[in-house]
């Protein structure tokens, strides 16, 4: 009986340790399937860039041996060590890659666009002891008059009926002597004067008085603004350029003297400064949170006489759609509807290929800075892939590769080189000029670009 007892309990304790060992191994074979499933969609997601991972997972199937005598593994042997981040090579940089989620207002608002008033000349100085404003100059080629405002919006609705675009005319302070502006409703004539009673007496002669034009400056080296007449023509002209002073002058036009002084020339030389001025819009207000590529290029075709009576919503309507998710097939998702797990956005070639249907659109990837600036300086506004508010980039890991999670894109359609700034119509944040050094950055990320020419 002691005997049977004892072959029983063997027999027992062989079944337990057949059981427990069995156990082990199917645990082993689950944990090595899991592994070369996650094995293979590294492998599909990570085509390019080369994705990197810091983790290796080695799996052993048990041998008959190890399977009679189950190892004992020790707490130093378990301890589970903390997971490394996956990085990626991106233009021969190694980034560290996160989470694929998209950003989107969340981002915009809690964050701000770098934005910088135009600096005139190099000096930074300057600025911070005297805020000034641009003003336009505006040519009607119908009726020969010229035209100045400071109001951005006057303009773009002037250069949309048909009034040519000559540039910033001059800085004027913030604050200062008033400039009336008054209105001849009879021959279309805008005047502008200091003269409050000049004002006045001309208001009398049936002249509309529109209030303020802007402010003349009073400090140490203003620029006069010289103020003619032209008999001829029936108006006046105002100009600090001295050449076209002389010019138009012997063309019969009468000087009367300083119209108003003002605190910085106007930029006219296209090698140091050039500003298109492209329109602006506003993706979140005009109800397409996505539609950041779209709205660029739109702004950069209206600027060149294209689809100019077309809204963002009719032009997003139109915009290609990827059929496999990756945005260098098309737009993923829609431009009207913005959520993290989604990647709404399309890439330089599809919105070429779309862009060239309106107009002649080119695909200039890999461009440098100056070649963008080169093409602004032709008269080519530029759409620019950059991130949200120019915040630093963050890379995650999508199912297609790689990409840019804070992902925008603007518009370039401007520069001034001695201040090293470049101007931009953002469709989050609106037109402004940043620093050239802060957009080039962004930008050589990926170094996407379209120009519209």
């Amino acid at each position: 009986m002691k005997r049977g007892f004892i072959t029983k309990g063997i027999c027992g304790f062989t079944i337990l340790a057949i059981l427990a060992s069995s156990f082990g191994v199917s645990q082993v074979f689950a944990e090595d399937s899991s592994t070369m499933a996650t094995s293979t969609e590294s492998t599909q997601t990570s085509a390019a860039p080369q994705i990197n991972s810091t983790e290796t997972t080695e799996t052993e199937v048990p041998t008959q041996e190890s399977q009679q005598t189950p190892s004992i593994q020790t707490s130093e042997e378990t301890e589970v060590q903390p997971e490394q981040p996956q990085t990626a090579i991106v233009d021969g940089v190694e980034v560290a890659l996160e989470a694929p989620e998209k950003a989107g207002k969340n981002e915009a608002d809690i964050t701000q666009a770098p934005k910088e008033e135009l600096i005139e000349g190099s000096p930074r100085l300057f600025r911070a002891a005297v805020q000034t404003i641009p003003m336009y100059r505006l040519f009607n080629p119908h009726s020969g008059e010229h035209f100045y405002t400071r109001d951005t919006g006057e303009r773009d609705n002037l250069r949309r009926i048909g009034w040519n675009y000559e540039g910033v005319g001059w800085q004027a302070p913030t604050s200062g002597d008033p400039v009336y502006r008054l209105y001849n409703r009879y021959n279309g004539e805008h005047f502008y004067t200091l003269n409050a009673k000049e004002r006045d007496s001309i208001t009398k002669q049936g002249w509309k008085y529109e209030g303020i034009g802007w402010y003349s400056y009073k400090g140490a080296n203003a620029i006069p603004v010289s103020r003619l007449y032209s008999k001829r023509v029936n108006w006046h002209h105002y100009t600090l350029d001295e050449n076209e002073k002389k010019v138009i002058t012997k063309q019969g036009w009468v000087y009367e003297g300083v119209g108003w002084y003002a605190i910085g020339s106007g930029q006219q030389n296209q090698e140091d400064y050039k500003l298109l001025g492209v329109k602006n819009y506003n993706q979140y207000a005009l109800g397409a949170p996505s539609g950041c590529e779209g709205a660029s290029l739109l702004q950069a075709l209206q600027y060149k006489g294209k689809i100019t009576n077309w809204s963002l919503t009719q032009f997003l309507n139109t915009i290609p759609k990827s059929p496999n998710g990756n945005p260098n097939s098309g737009f993923v998702g829609s431009p009207f509807v913005e959520n993290s797990w989604t990647y709404s956005a399309i890439y330089p070639a599809p919105l070429t290929t779309w862009g060239k249907k309106y107009g002649n659109v080119q695909n200039i990837s890999g461009s440098s800075m100056n070649t963008l600036l080169n093409e602004v300086k032709n008269g080519h506004p530029v759409v620019a892939w950059v991130t949200i508010n120019f915040q630093p980039i963050r890379w995650g890991n999508w199912n297609f590769g790689v990409a840019a999670n804070n992902n925008h894109a603007v518009t370039l359609d401007g520069y001034n080189k001695g201040s090293n700034q470049v101007h931009v119509s953002d469709p989050i944040s609106g037109s402004y000029w940043m620093n050239r050094t802060t957009f080039e950055n962004i930008y050589n990320a990926r170094k996407y670009a379209v120009v519209v020419r």
